[in-house]
């Protein structure tokens, strides 16, 4: 990410194309931890083929889940989310989140969970304003309100001074 030369080896699972951009997705070789890495293709300088074959059962998974649960090329665990929104559209929420589905309809709010892979959920979930409030996992909760309130800080003459 900040084109620093890492080394890797991996399980390759699936080349994905999004948002302008081939990403190589795979599993870390020495790793228990079954959540995907995804890597630039433009950006990986070497490959080195190594002696070890990986089976098809070894490898196993549902490639298109994968997909709908990997939206947004940031790495990280897979985490079943709850929202609430408020929008002119929840069919843009669902068309953006594969796996999202609406749990509850209440006036003109809409109780919204999905499952994804990884940090950049809470990105796109920043970028739709006050039509989101998380309100679940506790912990996610917490992530979003820890992000808020830095943004906060950035308009009460923060980190970057004043504009």
């Amino acid at each position: 990410m900040d084109r620093s030369y890492v080394t890797h080896r991996l399980r390759p699972a699936s080349v994905l194309f999004t948002d302008f951009y081939f990403y190589l997705i795979a599993f870390k070789a020495d790793s228990d931890r079954p959540e995907p890495v995804y890597f630039r293709v433009d950006r990986i300088k070497r490959l080195v083929e190594h002696r070890k074959r990986f089976s098809a059962e070894e490898g196993a998974f549902d490639e298109g889940l994968l997909r709908r649960r990997s939206l947004f090329m940031w790495p990280g665990r897979l985490r079943t989310i709850r929202f609430e929104f408020t929008g002119p559209s929840v069919q843009a929420v669902l068309d953006k989140l594969p796996t999202a589905k609406v749990i509850e309809r209440s006036g003109g709010v809409c109780l919204i969970e999905a499952e994804v892979y990884g940090d950049g959920i809470r990105m796109w979930l920043l970028s739709q304003g006050s039509w989101v409030r998380v309100v679940g996992p506790e912990e996610f909760v917490e992530e979003m309100k820890a992000e808020i309130g830095k943004m906060q800080a950035l308009y009460e003459g923060g980190a970057c001074g004043k504009g």
